[in-house]
């Protein structure tokens, strides 16, 4: 079995604790004196006389111990309890927080799980070691983590990404002043490299670089391993002398020093080097031996590799059932080893799903820490920019700014305070300025002064004459706060300003709304002699305009009636344009009068019960027309809250105009109904008549505008103006929807009221 190696463990010094821990400490001093000297049964019972003390040891002593069990387990060759401790170790490393703790831990595991060849497992806690070494920032670190993440890629053959991990670990290793440990540890590296690129002298020769440096360190365990593959490398070579030679050698430093785990597997390399020389006899002691510590071990990946030799070694005796036996049990531990394996990795799957999560929240908290400091950083210069900010606002503000103490004496008087009054610093430097105030608002300036004192910390408004040096008063106006209590302020802050120039145009203002007022007056007084005007002309209108009328239509209906014989065919047409258009003249006077009216007309809003109204239009219509649609489709309208008889009036008119204009389709079709748009209720009245143009829409609601030829639609072009008129006076809107030859749609609106 060829070996990497195991980083020697960082025996780490902590911080002073509590007293109450100091016996524990003690224990734990004897247990890493006894691992020192390789005593790893000494240091398991020091450290089972702790453990027995349960939950009365701290996160951190019990980060301690069960850290150094497991190296103890590991070097003993008990496989299982050193993983068992590891994985506990590493879970309160990851309690605890500290990076290192567990990045060490990860370094630790990763050798145990290549240790029994899982190098799956071994490779993912080698990735989250070197992945957290990175997100820290522990560069050093990575080396050793790369040098083992590199005999990781050399033992699944993966040479070329054992050769760029070897690589860039020498990269980082030139940043650093040079470190004897590393140096063995990289030409043992570079050994498996040249190993497994088949360049024997190479790696021989790192190998033996690796053996000096770790004699001279005192780092039995490289020494030895370093002999060991090279055992290994003349076993490939069949140079079996050699090998026993290199194994003996690795052999006696794995006794010396303790090392179980080597010294059982060099026992087995032994053994098939004895029998490879011919000698049985010395294979089969060799085997008897190690095979007693190995069973008691429980390793089966050792025990596999023994039986495969011990199977061999009855061959050649020609014990051949023992050698079957042998074969039996060699299988037996392989299929275990796969077992155990397989079982593990459904284990592992938790585990490594639980290291990840306390990796991430690790992460997380030392970000929100990051976090912290940054905001923390941002907050100091945020303060620094507003104070400069502030200083900057002050120094330049039009506004004077002061902080005085309870007695009145100034304490700080900003720059613009001196260019206001025009004063120097040295003259009003620690002066009462509350006797200089104007004599007319001597009292207001007492008040203001006593209301600031009594109120702290609400603003008082106030505004007085102050004299300037040149004996000019000019008018302040300010706010004075009462921060007294306030520890940074101490002081009562008065900031102010000129206003002279407001005052003067307030003044000027006053003046002109006085003469206004007088020529509002006057204007009211003629614009009512206007409205009266107006009335009287409406009126004189109204009379004067039907009087002609009413006698052109009645003699026109004299020669109708008297002289409809004696007429001819052409007169009696032209007597019927004549009662015609002085029917529709007096309609037109009627539609002027009452949209004149309709501006001083008030409103009396009451319920309206909408649907019920339109029943009593649309009957009103059909006796006035003669006729209406046979289609007309009236919903559930909701009721209003409007003046009735207006709002009748709206309904009438655009009633009438949608059976006028649909009345030359072959089957006319009127929808009356509402909906609700953003709290709002519209109505509208839908027609599949003639429609019109949209461009032409501006023109709907004038008075006499007309969208359609009156030889197609009869007309005056009133209804749609008074319509909107009686809308506007509710607040409302009213607009229209249509196409030429497809309809139109009418909507309106009553205002918030309805």
């Amino acid at each position: 079995m060829t070996y990497t190696y195991v980083f020697k463990p960082h025996l780490l010094h902590f911080s002073p604790m509590h007293p109450s821990e100091e016996s524990y400490q003690i224990e734990l001093d004897k247990a890493y004196s006894f691992y020192a000297k390789g005593a790893f049964r000494e240091t398991l019972s020091v450290l089972a006389g702790m453990e027995s003390e349960g939950n009365t040891l701290s996160l951190l002593m019990r980060l301690k111990l069960t850290n150094l069990a497991g190296l103890c387990y590991f070097n003993l060759g008990e496989i299982k309890k050193a993983e068992k401790y590891s994985l506990q170790s590493l879970q309160l490393a990851q309690e605890y927080g500290d990076p290192v703790f567990i990045f060490k831990r990860y370094d630790n595991l990763a050798a145990l799980y290549s240790f029994t060849k899982e190098y799956h497992l071994a490779h993912d806690y080698m990735q989250h070691s070197i992945d957290l070494k990175e997100a820290t920032q522990h560069e050093k670190d990575l080396i050793p983590g790369l040098l083992q993440l590199a005999a990781l890629f050399f033992y699944i053959d993966n040479v070329e990404s054992g050769k760029e991990t070897v690589k860039k670990a020498g990269q980082i290793m030139e940043r650093y002043p040079p470190d004897e440990q590393l140096i063995m540890h990289y030409d043992f590296l570079l050994g498996m490299q040249y190993k497994r690129e088949k360049k024997i002298h190479e790696s021989l020769q790192q190998y033996d670089k690796a053996i000096e440096k770790s004699r001279a360190l005192g780092f039995s365990l490289v020494e030895c391993r370093s002999y060991t593959n090279q055992g290994d490398i003349y076993v490939s070579l069949e140079d079996w002398g050699r090998a026993q030679d290199r194994f003996e050698k690795a052999l006696e430093i794995s006794t010396t020093n303790h090392l179980s785990i080597d010294k059982q597997n060099i026992g087995i390399q032994l053994a098939l080097t004895a029998l490879k020389l011919g000698d049985i006899s010395k294979c089969k002691e060799i085997y008897l031996r190690v095979r007693e510590d190995i069973y008691q071990s429980g390793d089966d990946v050792l025990l596999k590799e023994l039986e495969s030799v011990g199977a061999e070694m009855y061959e050649a005796e020609g014990d051949y059932k023992s050698a079957i036996d042998a074969y039996k049990r060699h299988l037996n531990h392989y299929k275990k080893q796969y077992d155990n394996e397989l079982s593990r990795n459904i284990v592992n799957i938790q585990a490594k799903y639980e290291a990840e999560r306390g990796e991430r929240q690790l992460k997380e908290s030392r970000l929100l820490q990051v976090e912290s400091d940054l905001k923390a950083l941002k907050a100091e210069h945020d303060l620094q920019d507003t104070e400069r900010r502030f200083r900057t606002m002050i120094e330049n503000s039009t506004d004077g700014i002061v902080i005085m103490t309870a007695g009145r004496q100034p304490v700080y008087m900003s720059p613009y305070v001196y260019k206001i009054l025009g004063y120097s610093e040295d003259e009003i430097a620690g002066v009462d300025a509350f006797p200089m105030v104007h004599p007319e608002d001597q009292d207001i300036a007492t008040e203001m002064g006593l209301a600031v004192l009594a109120n702290p910390g609400v603003p008082i408004h106030g505004h007085f004459r102050f004299p300037k040096k040149s004996g000019e008063y000019v008018w302040i106006e300010g706010t004075g706060i009462n921060l007294l209590d306030d520890p940074v302020v101490q002081g009562v802050v008065c900031n102010f300003r000129d206003v002279s120039e407001r005052k003067e145009t307030e003044s000027a203002i006053q003046e002109l709304n006085k003469s206004l007022g007088t020529l509002v007056s006057e204007r009211t007084s003629e614009l009512e002699e206007v409205v009266k005007d107006l009335e009287a002309f409406s009126y004189s209108v109204s009379h004067d305009l039907r009087s002609p009328l009413r006698i052109i239509a009645g003699y026109a209906k004299l020669i109708q009636s008297d002289h409809a014989e004696s007429l001819n065919e052409e007169s009696r047409e032209f007597i019927d344009i004549i009662l015609d258009n002085t029917k529709r003249m007096g309609q037109l006077i009627d539609d002027l009068l009452n949209f004149s009216r309709m501006g001083r007309k008030a409103l009396f809003k009451s319920p309206v019960d909408m649907k019920s109204m339109i029943g009593i239009v649309l009957d009103d219509l059909g006796r006035a027309m003669g006729h209406l649609p046979e289609q007309i489709i009236i919903d559930d309208l909701p009721p209003a809250y409007a003046d009735h008889a207006l709002i009748k009036q709206v309904w009438v008119n655009l009633l009438s105009n949608a059976v006028k204009y649909s009345s030359k389709k072959s089957t006319p079709t009127i929808e009356i109904g509402y909906m609700d748009q953003d709290g709002e209720t519209v109505y509208f009245i839908k027609d599949n008549g003639a429609g019109f143009d949209m461009r032409f829409a501006h023109n709907l609601f004038g008075v006499f505008k007309r969208l359609h030829d009156r030889s197609d639609f009869d007309g005056i072009g009133v209804g749609l103006a008074l319509a909107h008129r009686i809308i506007k006076m509710h607040e409302g809107r009213i607009w229209a929807e249509a196409e030429p030859d497809m309809g139109a749609t009418f909507f309106f609106t009553l205002g918030p009221d309805a």
